[in-house]
């Protein structure tokens, strides 16, 4: 089996604020993985004979979905021919980079099976594009208005939980104020501006905050006028990831009634990327949607 030729990297280029992301780590580890074992010749069954591992474990490894041990590591680099000191020394450093604990893990008790991988995810892309047809995005929410569509919906949910959950919000929207924090671009649906939310004092204290947030070079809002969301067919809450790295694939998570879906199959993250493209660009522009906002206020 030919080594691989050493060199003082195994990936393209620095993976910047990705590090600080173990589940995205965890892909992109399990990617090149699965990039030295094709080199390799080896199919995953084989590895894990050889190596002593369980069944489909070598699999769960390059999926993302097992941690990979540093042991486990050393021995899946030795059997690809990986020799390069300084490559193997950075892969283990990445490793155990990706043995930590995710920050969203300590709002387990009130995160949705379904909801997670966005939010595991999210902070490691480049560029956050979504579509909300009902509210506003969480990511912009106030804690008031957060706590307004929480306490709405179908679920009855003790105070504890409802708290929670508006926490949890505010953790995501604080991966928007780091330094190599996502470009959010948020196109609403006209009708949100119109559904006061937890009353008017809320509405108009999100609308305000809207405003604000559009000044912020990182952000992007339109607002879809009815006629246009009605051509363009949406129909219901869409986020699409896109990221930077080759080693992570974009995603879209597709909101539905009770729970929703999350994807990296590249054939319906297309088809949303493109139903975004054509929503975005039927939309009112940043100028004009911040003044229809401005005229909902005046009159809250």
């Amino acid at each position: 089996m030919a080594a691989v030729e050493p060199s003082p990297s195994l990936f393209a280029g620095p993976l910047g604020a990705v590090e600080s992301n173990p589940t995205a780590l965890k892909v992109i580890l399990g990617g090149k993985l699965r990039e030295l074992r094709a080199a390799a010749g080896l199919d995953p069954s084989a590895v894990d004979v050889r190596l002593g591992f369980s069944r489909s474990k070598t699999s769960r490894i390059e999926l993302g979905r097992h941690g990979c041990k540093p042991a486990d590591a050393v021995a899946l680099l030795e059997l690809y021919g990986v020799s390069g000191e300084e490559s193997v020394a950075e892969f283990l450093r990445l490793v155990e980079q990706s043995r930590r604990s995710d920050w969203w893990r300590s709002f387990s008790d009130v995160l949705s099976d379904f909801f997670a991988p966005l939010v595991a995810l999210e902070g490691a892309a480049a560029t956050i594009r979504t579509y909300e047809p009902f509210y506003v995005p969480g990511l912009l929410q106030t804690s008031a208005y957060a706590r307004a569509v929480i306490e709405s919906g179908p679920a009855r949910l003790y105070a504890h939980d409802v708290h929670r959950r508006v926490e949890l919000r505010r953790e995501r929207q604080r991966q928007l104020d780091q330094p190599d924090a996502p470009r959010l671009w948020a196109v609403i649906d006209e009708s949100v501006l119109m559904r006061t939310v937890g009353g008017p004092k809320v509405m108009r204290e999100q609308l305000e905050h809207l405003t604000a947030m559009m000044q912020e070079p990182r952000i992007t809002l339109q607002i879809a006028p009815l006629d246009v969301t009605a051509s363009v067919g949406v129909g219901t809450g869409v986020t699409y990831l896109r990221f930077a790295l080759n080693d992570l694939k974009d995603a879209v998570y597709i909101e539905h009634l009770t729970d929703s879906t999350f994807s990296q199959k590249p054939q319906v993250v297309e088809q949303y990327r493109d139903m975004l493209d054509r929503l975005g660009a039927c939309a009112l522009t940043p100028k004009n949607s911040l003044a229809l906002i401005e005229e909902r206020l005046s009159r809250l």
